[in-house]
């Protein structure tokens, strides 16, 4: 095999492309906006710019080429069929697109399942035998690792950790159904619950701040959690509190040996991860526990690029280093 991949993580505001080796090292990264205000074309055109910018004059070295994509996708296909936050972008064959404009193979991906395996290959779920990864931000994506293996689903449909029921008749969901995790253990929900107990009257040093201009957000909330308010801290408790919840059905499920938590709500650090922990172990099996470790993800940002590049390797079977 020549030695690197390229990897791709399409984004609503911008895209992350890196040369990768065949063992999942980054050799060069870059960003470039998506500029999805310009249509469908122009992100198309600004993906193969980010492939040719991140392989520069080792892309005749490159083996072959992964993207990840948020939206439902049918991957086998290589179809974007609806990604929601780049208007425009629907029934994209983008897979075929990429092997045209550069004579080499191709992959498509979910982007939380890219994000999950580059936590598998080289992260923190590395040489774990079942993972499971969330990725918790403005929702909750998610993505099973078993044996090396991504857990697709029959349809492309499996893996969707942030649409799991935890509260019957709960806070109505972006996905249409209510009580998911997603609608108590995403940064959308930890703001709009904080914004209704402040309008309530809560103590707290956000009610001083957002009377000073400030914009309430999740980036907010632990800033004020981390300058030692307690209704901060409660919040962000809360949030860890429900997405346990969910996590211990999973590993009731599947009896992981490893939880990774990644996005940016995991910023928080323990503040999450204490009541995850906490919630887990009062609701499954103590046996489940004894062997399960919860934790947060390692990669960040370049979590989407390297698991992208991965992805193609575990498409054709080809055992990872």
């Amino acid at each position: 095999m020549k030695p690197y991949l390229v990897g791709v993580d399409l984004g609503g505001t911008f895209i992350k492309a890196a040369l990768v080796t065949l063992q999942g090292d980054i050799v060069k990264k870059v960003e470039i906006p998506s500029e999805k205000e310009a249509g469908p074309e122009k992100v198309i055109a600004n993906i193969c710019k980010s492939i040719e910018l991140a392989s520069g004059e080792n892309i005749d070295h490159v083996e072959a080429i992964g993207v990840g994509s948020p939206g439902a996708l049918i991957t086998q296909k290589g179809i974007v069929c609806n990604a929601v936050n780049i208007p425009g972008f629907i029934n994209i064959p983008l897979r075929d697109l990429i092997q045209e404009r550069f004579g080499i193979p191709a992959n498509l991906e979910n982007d939380a399942n890219a994000a999950a395996y580059a936590e598998y290959w080289k992260g923190a779920g590395r040489r774990s035998l079942i993972m499971v990864a969330y990725t918790l931000g403005t929702g909750v994506g998610g993505g099973i690792i078993i044996n090396g293996k991504l857990i697709r689903g029959t349809n492309d449909c499996g893996g969707e950790l942030g649409h799991i029921t935890i509260v019957p008749d709960g806070e109505m969901c972006s996905c249409g159904n209510r009580g998911c995790v997603e609608a108590y253990a995403s940064a959308t929900f930890l703001v709009k619950h904080t914004s209704a107990r402040l309008k309530k009257g809560c103590s707290s040093l956000l009610t001083t701040w957002l009377r000073e201009g400030k914009i309430l957000t999740a980036r907010l909330i632990d800033e004020a959690r981390r300058a030692g308010d307690e209704f901060a801290a409660e919040m962000l408790q809360e949030v860890g509190r429900y997405l346990g919840i969910g996590v211990a059905n999973m590993v009731s499920a599947l009896n992981p040996d490893v939880v990774v938590l990644g996005g940016g709500m995991m910023k928080a650090g323990e503040i999450i991860l204490e009541p995850v922990r906490r919630e887990v172990k009062k609701r499954v099996f103590l046996e489940h526990y004894e062997h399960l470790r919860i934790v947060p993800a390692a990669l960040g940002n370049e979590a989407g690029v390297i698991g992208a590049a991965g992805l193609v390797l575990e498409r054709a079977g080809i055992e990872i280093c």
